[in-house]
């Protein structure tokens, strides 16, 4: 059966101007390399009734905008990794080429139903990453949806897929991005969990500490003498031994253990919640 499309004039017309105040900005002098990137669909395009985000990153210096909470707490746990060098949310498709794929998919690009309007496909997150050990730069393309959005269990009890549209479109979304030679990955909200990010935005508040490397050196030798003399023992009294060994007050030191934490220098266990009263776990 044959598919009626039609072309989209706003859609086409937005597309042209994002591109045009993307080159544009690309042009200014930017602190991250990703400063100039604005996204294709912002929070205010959306009409629905679902939770937005419009948060200031600090490592890329400029606004995100973030569909709904999952996507925001997806954002904080990727760029916290080590090897992520940026990261562009709700990145256009070439429109040509998913038409193209999903007519040889034999599939239907997503289009408004009533006027048989095509609609721009868009990427949630297209992530920088390098390797450490080669320094090269590679690209993933991450579909992020909630997990019971498009997983089910089975009778048996097995994992099954659900929600067959949800999956035709990202199947649109992976041949695209195959043919760049960029790893697509499907994200749920079972891989950013809600521990993890709690612990991360803690952690982000001094991020950008002023802290030079011998002092740093001074807390993480103190910091971890203290753990493995007392691995039991709650993390405001390793602070409170890594204060006295630089000679601050104890609130430095839990400055520097959140810069330290957040630039991965302590090997924490992100997963558990991180509490000044609690013991926490280092991976040694």
């Amino acid at each position: 059966m044959k598919v009626e499309y039609k072309l989209n004039a706003r859609e086409l017309n937005k597309l042209i101007e994002w591109k045009a105040q993307i080159n544009d900005a690309k042009l200014k002098t930017l602190e991250h390399p990703y400063q100039y990137y604005s996204p294709f669909v912002k929070i205010d395009d959306v009409n629905s009734i679902s939770r937005r985000h419009l948060h200031y990153c600090q490592t890329q210096k400029r606004l995100i905008h973030l569909l709904s909470d999952g996507e925001a707490r997806a954002y904080k746990w990727l760029i916290h990794q080590k090897d992520v060098i940026g990261i562009r949310e709700q990145f256009p498709l070439h429109l040509p080429d998913t038409m193209r794929i999903a007519s040889e998919l034999d599939v239907l690009h997503p289009r408004n139903w009533k006027t048989k309007e095509v609609y721009v496909m868009t990427t949630d997150f297209l992530v920088d990453r390098v390797d450490f050990e080669t320094g090269e730069i590679f690209q993933e393309a991450i579909n992020y949806k909630y997990w019971d959005q498009i997983y089910e269990y089975s009778d048996t009890g097995f994992v099954i897929k659900k929600c067959w549209r949800t999956w035709q479109k990202a199947k649109i979304e992976e041949a695209f991005w195959l043919e760049k030679l960029v790893t697509p990955i499907q994200m749920t909200d079972r891989d950013a969990s809600k521990i993890a990010v709690q612990n991360i935005t803690w952690f982000q508040i001094h991020q950008h500490l002023d802290v030079n490397d011998s002092e740093l050196t001074i807390f993480k030798k103190a910091f971890i003498q203290s753990y493995l003399s007392n691995p039991r023992s709650w993390l405001e009294e390793h602070l409170l031994h890594a204060s006295k060994a630089l000679k601050r007050s104890v609130k430095d030191a839990q400055a520097m253990f959140q810069f330290a934490a957040y630039h991965h220098e302590l090997g924490l266990n992100i997963e558990l919640p991180i509490r000044l009263a609690k013991p926490l776990v280092v991976n040694l």
